[in-house]
């Protein structure tokens, strides 16, 4: 997973969506190239969207795997994962959500604000971080700090991660290996008159926008 995440340099994040859009997301993303997109389980029908989505790839045979965010508990961990779930991501860090995903052998990425969590996360099993919320506690600046003295530090920051290109080059000049990003690239707006062509051409600009921001 973490291969497939450093390669892509972003992951998109959706969430509060019908069925019918979780599927117009999914498919346009798979078009576009995205290899792996977050769902993050926020809403009373979250779980029903989600066995949406799995059906739809089945259907369709989509290469795209599909983590499930927000995930705050291990009974919810147990849940997704047994549904179908490629990875797990929680705002926080959890010891006992930790060792269920490394013991079942799913992808887990928590959730950290400090230089002493994401060592926790490491020491637990987590091989990346997301640095949560990524803009209100010091934004690339930040990042630069903590990875001057533990340069191999794999780190996802979420939260103030804008569709302008300056702020993707920011972030990844400070050493970051992707960039999580939600409401920028899916507003509530947008969401409201999303159809296929135009989800499609959001993740295309994304994936043009991530790689010019890296090069």
């Amino acid at each position: 997973m973490y291969h497939i995440l450093n390669k892509q340099g972003v992951l998109p994040l959706v969430t509060h969506i019908s069925a019918e859009t979780a599927e117009i997301i999914l498919r346009s993303a798979a078009d576009a190239g995205i290899k792996v997109i977050e769902f993050a389980t926020r809403s009373a029908n979250s779980k029903e969207v989600f066995t949406h989505m799995l059906d739809v790839r089945a259907r369709h045979n989509l290469d795209i795997k599909i983590a499930v965010g927000s995930i705050l508990t291990v009974e919810d961990a147990i849940d997704y994962k047994e549904a179908g779930a490629d990875c797990i991501i929680c705002p926080h860090i959890d010891p006992e959500i930790g060792r269920y995903c490394i013991d079942n052998k799913i992808y887990w990425i928590p959730g950290a604000a400090t230089l002493n969590e994401v060592l926790y996360a490491n020491r637990l099993g987590a091989e990346l971080v997301k640095l949560f919320p990524a803009d209100k506690i010091g934004g690339p600046g930040y990042v630069r700090a903590i990875k001057a003295p533990f340069p191999n530090l794999k780190l996802m920051p979420t939260g103030g991660v804008t569709l302008q290109e300056e702020n993707i080059k920011d972030w990844f000049s400070s050493g970051v290996s992707c960039v999580g990003i939600g409401s920028h690239l899916f507003s509530k707006e947008t969401l409201e008159r999303l159809d296929y062509d135009l989800s499609y051409q959001l993740f295309s600009n994304l994936i043009t926008l991530i790689n010019k921001a890296r090069n």
